[in-house]
């Protein structure tokens, strides 16, 4: 999962990985030698087993951080809806409508066949120095441009939330307001583009001149956060990837 909504997260982007720390780099295609499209063209695919599915109830605390990345992601201010929830006792997140946008990997394998990463671009050094970046393609993404975050409270404490001041502060930000079963209330926030929120990728391997000679899936845990507890397993699932913009 993306702690913040990514619109530039698309298949063929590249990470780079390296001493627990990931950085975004845009797309492949500039860091090859040959530049011509790869002519592939994602399958977009609607997640009935995802769409509108909750995820697990988070403390307030962390539901607040969790919720700032996603409101920055949609380009929506937090603190004045932050106010609003501090009577909730947990909060949880769904995206409804979330579709899975596919590169097929073995057609991937065939088009990057004779590619070579271009070691005279200086975007391209840090893949050959004496300590270089690991090298990972997006292979496929999850996204949505909504996002429901349900608040709620404790059995032995109701949810004691003013409605009409969340209202208003969702009517602003272009939301809206539900009340849902056991007393929970359901905030809709929805994005004009769409934005991505998970994401698989597969590492690339190549030799010391550049040649692409494998796209294996990684079998380890790595740390893509400055954050320690934070990790992924760089394989076929969904991850959570927050990017370290100091790069």
């Amino acid at each position: 999962m993306v702690r913040i909504p990514d619109a530039r997260v698309r298949p063929l982007s590249v990470v780079l990985y390296r001493q627990g720390r990931s950085f975004f780099r845009g797309s492949l295609l500039p860091l090859l030698d040959n530049a011509q499209p790869l002519g592939l063209q994602p399958q977009a695919s609607l997640l009935t087993d995802i769409s509108g599915r909750r995820s697990r109830r988070v403390t307030l605390d962390l539901g607040l951080h969790i919720l700032r990345g996603f409101l920055s992601g949609f380009g929506l201010p937090h603190a004045s809806l932050e106010a609003r929830l501090n009577g909730a006792a947990y909060l949880a997140f769904a995206f409804p409508a979330a579709k899975r946008s596919a590169l097929d990997i073995n057609a991937l394998g065939w088009a990057l066949t004779e590619r070579r990463i271009a070691r005279h671009n200086p975007a391209a050094t840090m893949l050959f120095s004496s300590e270089p970046y690991e090298l990972f393609l997006i292979d496929s993404i999850i996204t949505s441009h909504q996002i429901a975050i349900v608040v709620g409270g404790t059995r032995k404490q109701r949810l004691n939330l003013d409605l009409a001041a969340l209202r208003e502060a969702l009517a602003e930000l272009g939301g809206s307001v539900e009340t849902g079963a056991a007393g929970e209330v359901e905030l809709i926030i929805s994005s004009k583009a769409e934005l991505t929120f998970a994401f698989s990728c597969v590492r690339v391997c190549f030799d010391h001149e550049g040649q692409i000679t494998s796209l294996p899936p990684d079998p380890y845990t790595r740390t893509l956060s400055e954050h320690w507890c934070t990790t992924l397993p760089l394989t076929t699932h969904p991850g959570l990837l927050v990017w370290d913009e100091r790069l």
